[in-house]
Order: structure tokens, then sequence, then C-alpha cells
């Protein structure tokens, strides 16, 4: 297999090490997917497995479909039994599969973020919590936690003690857990939950897959929570052939339930595994290599690698010090913009750790008339009509989900307000809807089935009381308008097309008609959008051997932050956070408001996990360059519209003082106009013979302790000091003179000073 030439030793090494655990420790641009791919390709190609023995898991969509890609192009054929793709959507076809072996109807929708919060403010409304003390996004965050913990509500109650607001959560964990159950619903969460009690509660179904699967691959180990680490061992538990890919230095979603210690403790786990390291590194220099290795060797927990690279060539890191984020906005700008110019084909990615700094940068990106786009904004398939359409498709396959019911009753406008959907929850559930009732339950379109009966539903209700006869008037008309329209797109979607199906969705529920008569650039934009839904479902149709309305459904329910690419690819700056920033690479990357408090974020001031998950992020960013870094903060910046001085980033002084050119233009006097030019760059440290000779970029970092006569203090590089007129500082470099010590420090409110340590007064900070 020629495929294999292409590899370096140690990639050639994981990927011909078929049998039993296998670790493969992956630095940052080392080619893992190319190792996994040929991985893939060589147990297919050399016989060792079929296809559909192989299960291979990742973290998006875009991930899974390039790797499916790659493979098939190595082999030169289709591998359409390969089990490929995202955690949710493994669980999604295994669950679609074999639910009823767990009681679970296969008929369930997938609720998104925005579904699950209408649940949430449901059941904050229901137990008269008052959304001003809690926030209905902050419920949904907890109670997501808890279940990536696998705490029911239950159990969280039971932990609450004499803690209201974990005792509030608590009563609408329970509460939404109900409603989902009534609605045969499942969010992202329980399609994992649900998916491990398959696996641990039915012995035939575990057998099942553990002995199919004979090969298991998991891509991104180090972001796995505890579900998807128990869904895996018990998939693997027969052949053991298991071999995970990742690198503890870039796990950085610990608030979204990764456990690092899956990876950690991987070889703990299964003893007899093999370790395999990949450090040669494609896609940076040296210089950013070694700054990113010099921060993340401060972390305790990880494991040791050197990263390196053949390449050759690539200039020392860039450190600018705005005097306000007006002044760092403004260098942001004007680097970008040169980036752009030497490089005509070139991207500029802007990140930052908190979607606040994006405003100054924007700001200063539009008055030079920049273009940009904003990566992680408001995406397609979040947008209203689209959500509105996909509400409308869920209650054709289930008329049950109250969610979506509620979402488009009434949309476009049909006469169903607030006082008809009153009397609508006002009736009593009766028994729940047998079969045979007119228009109860419709048939689920991918298999053939029927909805669970749910007597509570709205749907129950609204035809239990158009039969009986409980609701009159108008109303009734309306709701009867209603019901007659889900019917008959349910027959129209059973018949036609997806897209067909979407499109006539679209217009016989009068939502185009309202656009078009909109007759504004938003109507039109909005029309625009949902033709575009039509185009998507055609090429899932091109694309998926068996399409239907419910996989489709369950593709865009599926989608992640890091599968959609927003915006036109003409802007060639993008802004984004260092966590959306996870996975791509760029030839300049700056790394904005590197400051305490920022980031590192002052969460983790206190918490030397979070510290560490900081730093974590900090390498993650670096290592998204591949020839330009730089690195950019303020010595004030506005909050709450006051001015606040900071101090450096601790980062930047844990990057060897020989990698980084500092530059620091004067400091503006006014707040609201920047002072910055670029003939103000001066470097902090200029060229020259230093007293230990040769030259000052190539002197090695200070390693030794030099102590004050004066104060008795030790001083060392990167220690807080406080001076009593500029006040607290961060130590620089340190170097002895014949009787004294000479000291340069960062000062958050004047910048660099050189001070003599004799006449200084410093204390420690």
């Amino acid at each position: 297999m020629q495929f294999l030439e292409a590899l370096n030793p140690e990639q050639r090494e994981a990927v011909l090490r078929v049998n039993g655990p296998l670790l493969i420790l992956a630095g940052a641009g080392s080619g893992k997917t190319k190792v996994i791919t040929s991985r893939i390709a060589y147990l297919v190609g050399s016989g060792e497995a079929e296809p559909r023995e192989i299960l291979a898991v990742t973290f998006t969509n875009k991930a899974a479909e390039e790797m499916r890609g790659r493979v098939e192009s190595l082999l030169g054929s289709d591998c359409g039994s390969l089990w490929m793709s995202t955690f949710h959507s493994l669980c999604a076809r295994l669950l679609r599969r074999e639910a009823p072996a767990i009681g679970l109807s296969r008929d369930f929708v997938i609720y998104d973020s925005s579904d699950q919060l209408v649940v949430i403010k449901q059941a904050m409304k229901a137990l008269h919590v008052d959304d001003g003390i809690l926030q209905p996004r902050a419920a949904l965050s907890r109670i997501s936690h808890a279940k990536n913990m696998m705490e029911s509500p239950a159990q969280m109650a039971a932990s609450a003690g004499w803690n209201r607001r974990e005792e509030q959560i608590a009563k609408i964990y329970e509460f939404y857990v109900k409603t989902l159950k009534d609605a045969s619903a499942l969010d992202f969460d329980d399609l994992l939950l649900k998916t491990v009690d398959l696996v641990e509660l039915s012995a035939t179904v575990r057998a099942k897959y553990a002995q199919q699967f004979r090969f298991v691959m998991v891509d991104e180990y180090q972001d796995t929570n505890r579900p998807q680490y128990l869904l895996i061992r018990r998939l693997s538990e027969i052949h053991r052939n298991l071999c995970v890919v990742g690198d503890p230095d870039q796990s950085i979603y610990k608030w979204r339930g990764a456990d690092l210690r899956n990876i950690l403790d991987f070889e703990q786990d299964f003893p007899e595994a093999a370790t395999v390291k990949l450090e040669r590194n494609y896609r940076s220099t040296q210089v950013i290599l070694d700054a990113a290795s010099a921060v993340i060797s401060r972390n305790r927990n990880r494991k040791d690698k050197h990263l390196w690279t053949d390449r050759s060539g690539g200039g020392r890191i860039v450190y600018f010090r705005g005097g306000d984020e007006l002044e760092e906005a403004d260098f942001i700008m004007r680097t970008a913009r040169s980036g752009l110019a030497d490089d005509v084909d070139a991207t500029v990615a802007v990140l930052y750790r908190t979607n606040s700094q994006s405003r100054v940068i924007e700001d200063a990106l539009m008055r030079e008339g920049l273009a940009y786009k904003i990566i992680g904004g408001v995406r397609f398939y979040e947008r209203k009509e689209i959500k509105d359409a996909l509400a409308y498709m869920r209650l054709v396959i289930n008329p049950h989900d109250d969610v979506s019911l509620r979402r488009v009753i009434n949309v476009p406008a049909r006469g169903i307000g607030k006082g008809v959907m009153e009397a609508l929850e006002a009736l009593a559930p009766g028994d729940a809807i047998t079969a045979g009732e007119d228009f109860a339950n419709l048939p689920l379109l991918a298999a053939g089935l029927q909805p669970t009966p749910a007597a509570n539903s709205l749907w129950s209700r609204l035809v239990r009381g158009l039969k009986d006869r409980a609701i009159s008037g108008r109303g009734a008309a309306s709701l009867a308008t209603f019901r007659d329209l889900i019917v008959d797109l349910t027959g129209i979607a059973r018949q036609d097309p997806v897209s067909i199906a979407i499109g006539k969705l679209l217009d016989r529920t009068g939502y185009l008609h309202a656009l078009r008569e909109d007759r504004s650039e938003d109507g039109e934009a909005r029309l625009a959008n949902l033709a575009e839904l039509v185009s998507a479902a055609r090429e899932y149709e091109f694309r998926e051997p068996e399409p239907s309305l419910g996989g489709f459904v369950d593709r865009l329910s599926l989608l992640s932050d890091a599968d959609e690419e927003q915006g036109q690819r003409e802007a060639r700056i993008w802004l984004m956070t260092l966590h959306s920033a996870k996975g791509l690479e760029f030839p300049m990357v700056i790394l904005a408001g590197m400051e305490e408090g920022l980031f590192p974020h002052s969460r983790s001031s206190d918490d030397e996990e979070q510290l560490e998950e900081e730093r974590r992020l900090c390498y993650v960013g670096m290592t998204r360059a591949r020839q330009h870094l730089i690195l950019t903060g303020a010595a004030r910046r506005r909050v709450f519209g006051d001015y606040q001085s900071t101090e450096p980033s601790r980062f930047i002084d844990e990057v060897p003082f020989d990698l980084v050119d500092r530059k620091e233009p004067s400091f503006s006097t006014s707040p609201y106009q920047s002072n910055f030019r670029d003939s103000d760059f001066r470097s902090v440290y200029a060229r020259g013979r230093s007293r230990f000779g040769g030259t000052r970029e190539q002197r090695p970092p200070f390693t030794y302790e030099d102590e004050d006569q004066s104060t008795g203090m030790v001083l060392r590089t990167g220690m807080k000091v406080r001076h009593p007129t500029f006040g607290v500082g961060s130590v620089v470099s340190v170097e002895p003179l014949d009787d004294d010590v000479k000291l340069a420090v960062r000062f958050g409110s004047v910048g660099l000073k050189t001070l003599r340590a004799k006449f200084a007064k410093l204390e420690p900070a």
C-alpha cells in the first residue's frame, strides 16, 4: 500500500500496530487525521477487517466526513458500511435501531439548545421560579453538567443542602426530564445517556455490537466525558482493539464535561496498552513550537512530549502592549492588514478569550474598510426561519412534540393566539389516544411506526378537544385547520422526496406567502435562506443511500458549532474565541487580550485545575499559527465604562525571553483617542552586546536567583512586585551588577521601567 510510504516512522508504527489497546499522543499539527485515516485504510486494504467491523468516532460531522473521504480516496473504493461519525450521531443511530430494548420508542425527536430552553422556561413558569434570580440558560447549563456527570434530579436535590439555587434547579431538572419523556424527546446529553443505558442494561445489544466492532478508534480522546468513556469501554470490551488519539495539552472543554483523566489514565485502564508519540510538527515554525511548549510545560497534569519541525525560517514572536484596548485594536488592525498585503492568499485569525473583546477590534477593522467575519455568530441553522421549518418537520414526524407545536402553531399567524392556547392547555388530559382515532397517531416516516401515545401532549389535547367539542368558536376552526394541515403534510412527506416535501411544507403552511407579502429586505433574505434549506435537503438526498425526512432532521439537529463555517470566504480576517479555533490553522494568528483576569480568566485565579485549562487554551491558540504569532494586550481596559489598570498575562513571562520581540508605543494620554503610529514602535530589548556575550536576542532565559541586599528579597523573572510610586508590576529580567541588581519591571500604569534593586524599595505583590 503506497500510502504507507508517505508516513514518518512514528506515524507508520501507529498505523501498523493494529492489535491490542493503543494510545496515540498526537501533538498539535502532527498529522493525526492522516494517521487515523491511514490506519482505517490499512485495516480494510490488508484484509484485517471489513468496513462494517470498524467503528471510528470524532466530535464534529465535518471531521467525520473529511475522514471518510480520505479513507475512500486511499482505498479507491466506497466504504459506505464503515461506522464513522460523531458520538451523538452514533448514539442516534444505535437508538433508532435498538431503543425498544430499554423501553424507549424509536420515534423520539432530538431537542437542540433552543428547544431545551423553551422547556426550561416552561418549568420555571410552572414552578414559579423568578428568572430575574435564576437565568434559564444558567439552569440549563447546570442540568447539562449534571447529565454529563450522570447525576439524576434526585441526586442533585439530595446534594443541594441549604443551597436554594441548587434546590430550585433540581426541581426544574425533574420537570424538564418529565416533559421530554412525555414528548418522546431526547436532548444531546440524553443521546449519550440512553445509549449507555442500552449497552449497560441489555446484554444482548451490548454483545451484538461489541462483537461486530473488532476495531474501535476514538479521535480527540482528551475531550471525552464520562458517558462517552463508558460507551467506548463497552463497545470495545470483547476484542480490546481500542485505539485512542489525542493530546492532554489540548483538552479545553472541561466546562462541557470533558474529563482529562480519560486520556491520562488510559494506560491504567488498559495495562497492556502500547503508546506512540507523534511529535513531529508539520504546521508551525520551531520558534512557535518552543514558545508553546515552554508555556504548557508549566502544567502538572500532562504527558510529556517534545514538538519539533524540520521547517526553516520564521521570525520571533511579537508581543505588543498598548496603552488601552483602542491602541491594542489599532495595532491588531494594522498587523492584520500588513499580513494580508504580504500574502494575497493568507487568512489572519484574531483569537480572544471572550466574545465581548471583539467589539473594539471590529470597530477598528470597519473603520479601515477591512472585511472580516465572526466565527461562531448566528449560524445558518440557528436562524429563525430555519428553526421554524425544522419545527414543522419535527411535528410531521412526531405530533406529540410540544416544543415544536408551540413554536409554529401560530406561525404564520392563523388565529391561534394566547387565549386559544390557554384554553387548549386548560383541557384535562384524557386517556392516551389510541391508534384507531382519527388524526391522533401519525406514522413515523423513517420506520412506519406509531408515535408513543402521550395523553398530556398538546396534540392529544387538541385532537380530543376538537372531537369532544370542548373548544368552540373561531379558535376551534383555527385549531382544526392546523390539525388538518399537519395530517396533510404527513401524507406528503410519506410519498415525496425530502426536498419536495419540505418545499410543499413551506408553501402549504403559508410561510412562503407571508414572507413574500413582507416585501422587505429581511423578508427577501429569509426567503433565500429557506431556498437554501431546500437545496441542503437535495444534497442530502444525493449523499444518503436511504434518505428520509427523519434522517434529514436528525442531521440538522446534530450539527455543532465547529461544523458551520459561517460567512463569505472573501473575508480574510477571522475573529473567534480561542475555543472556536480548535482544529484550525492560519499563517498568522493574533492572540488578543493577554492580561491577567482576562486570559487567564479571573475564574482561574484560585483554582489550579482551571488555571491549567487556561494554559492549555493558550497552548492551543499559539499552535494555530503557521508562520507568525502575535500576542497583544492593553495596560488598561474599560469595564462598565470605567478604565481599570491591567497586568500582563503570566503566559507572556512563561515564553522564553529570547523568542519574543517586545514592542510598545508611547502610552495614550486620552482615553478616547489612540496615539499609536507605526513610527512609535520601539523595541524594549534593543539589539546590542550584553555582558554575557552575543546579542540580547540570543541570550538564554535567566535560571538563577539574585538577592536584593537592601530588602533581603529574592528576585526572579516573572515575580510580581509592588513599587511605592508605580504600583504593581512584573519582573521581566534580572541582571547582576558589581554592587547591585539591575531590574526590568513592567508596570500596568507606566509600562516598562529599568530599576536598581538597591534603591527601588520593591515589595512582594
